[in-house]
């Protein structure tokens, strides 16, 4: 297998779903502004977009932001961040 082939064909992103329904409704009823700010990095309208837009995709900076929060929180932050190949 040609491994420089493989990492062209790898993708990173955000799981909506799992996102929404674990740590934005039950943490932050649903709120931006606060989700935003404990996330850290990222502007409420941008997360906005980010969730409610299925074509919007979450870039590698917020991707890394979310990580982080979940690793603060003592949370496993694979369901939220997948890697597709």
């Amino acid at each position: 297998m040609d491994t420089q082939n493989e990492w062209e064909t790898m993708s990173i992103g955000l799981n909506r779903e799992n996102f929404i329904h674990n740590i934005f409704e039950p943490m932050f009823q649903a709120n931006y502004r606060k989700c935003a700010e404990a996330i850290g990095g990222i502007r409420p309208n941008y997360l906005r977009d980010i969730i409610m837009n299925p074509n919007r995709d979450a870039g590698t900076k917020t991707l890394t932001y979310i990580y982080r929060f979940c690793v603060r929180n003592g949370m496993d932050p694979y369901p939220y961040i997948f890697v597709k190949k």
